[in-house]
């Protein structure tokens, strides 16, 4: 059972991503369970900052000041929960940090570095996919355009960043344009760790294009890194806006499930993370994308009536399983809007700094 004095929720790389902190905190009032939510950003002028019932301004997670501050304001604050929304900061985590951080009792929703360098690499990820019989499409290095052309007789591709975050680098081609597009997708193309790449055309990879519609589903696996499937929330993916789901259906999700379950044997995840499917030719859906995190279409679930975060948050409290918080209505279909936050009243009040609030208690 949790320590007398409240959990607490780290949500690191918060950012603009305001309604995963008005969840957290919403979770804890309806579960009746003391605690606070403490949002995490390089920048001073994030809404979830004030939004948050703390809000730290941390070094960005690729400074060099970034993983002692992380570590020092751990130890001292004994957070029971850190969740990261940011591809790249995962990264950083799977690295060594997130040992780090559970040595102190800290659940970090994070994969170990081999799990992590499966999802990050998009070309081993089909490979190791493949390996155990899972769905997924045919997959090119950039390289092999050649390749590519004499096994895929449609002769329809999508080329995409190898390394990519969202829908970073994505070109449509046919056997004319495949390597033009190759070449175009790879000018901004990054490595793993999210800087300037060396690999050229390597830095992409090549797929089969899938004809079908195309779905994000959330795996909730339990928070003990067993890789156990607590429940599975999808939807329909309808419309795109900049690399996120702009509108999308709720629908069941039960033809996705032996897959998640799959997923979970091979990278043992702790907590949500989302999966990417699109169908293909035959209606039947692969596997295109993974991110081990709060995926940007939970809220399509959430707002259909599942409430991850209040599952998430009686778990921490060692609290009876009630897996009807992972239940939600299927066919409802919602939009995505824009929203404002007032930041501070005054130039005077501002987010305290974790190496501040660090002096100020020692």
């Amino acid at each position: 059972m949790k320590k007398s004095n409240g959990l607490k929720v780290v949500i690191a790389s918060a950012a603009h991503r305001a309604h995963y902190v008005e969840w957290f905190k919403a979770a804890l009032r309806s579960e009746g369970i003391y605690g606070e939510v403490i949002a995490f950003e390089y920048r001073d002028t994030a809404p979830t900052l004030s939004m948050a019932d703390r809000g730290v301004v941390v070094p960005a997670y690729n400074s060099p000041e970034y993983r002692n501050e992380v570590v020092s304001w751990v130890r001292r604050e004994s957070p029971d929960l850190f969740i990261s929304v940011n591809d790249y900061e995962l990264q950083v985590l799977a690295g060594g940090l997130a040992e780090e951080l559970r040595e102190g009792g800290c659940t970090v929703a994070a994969l170990d570095a081999d799990a992590q360098n499966i999802v990050l690499d998009k070309h081993q990820m089909a490979a190791r996919l493949r390996d155990r019989g899972l769905p997924t499409p045919a997959t090119w290095l950039g390289s092999e355009t050649d390749m590519a052309k004499a096994a895929n007789s449609d002769g329809r591709f999508i080329v995409k960043h190898r390394f990519g975050s969202g829908s970073d680098g994505v070109r449509t081609a046919t056997d004319e344009t495949l390597q033009a597009m190759v070449m175009e997708s790879a000018k901004a193309a990054r490595d793993a760790g999210g800087k300037p790449t060396t690999l050229g055309e390597d830095a992409v990879i090549i797929q089969t294009l899938l004809p079908g519609a195309e779905f994000g589903v959330d795996g909730v696996f339990s928070l003990d890194g067993t890789g156990g499937l607590n429940g599975a929330l999808a939807r329909r993916k309808d419309r795109m806006r900049g690399g996120d789901t702009d509108v999308a259906t709720t629908v069941a999700a039960n033809g996705f499930t032996q897959v998640l379950v799959e997923l979970g044997d091979l990278l043992k995840p702790v907590g949500p993370i989302d999966v990417d499917f699109k169908e293909d030719t035959e209606g039947s859906p692969q596997v295109i994308d993974i991110n081990p995190r709060f995926g940007g279409g939970y809220p399509f679930c959430h707002l259909a009536g599942a409430d991850v975060p209040a599952y998430i948050v009686r778990e921490l409290a060692g609290l009876a399983d009630v897996r009807s918080l992972l239940d939600y209505e299927v066919g409802v279909t919602t939009a995505r809007r824009d929203e404002f936050s007032v930041l501070r009243a005054s130039a005077s009040e501002r987010p305290a700094r974790a190496s501040e609030e660090i002096q100020g208690h020692a």
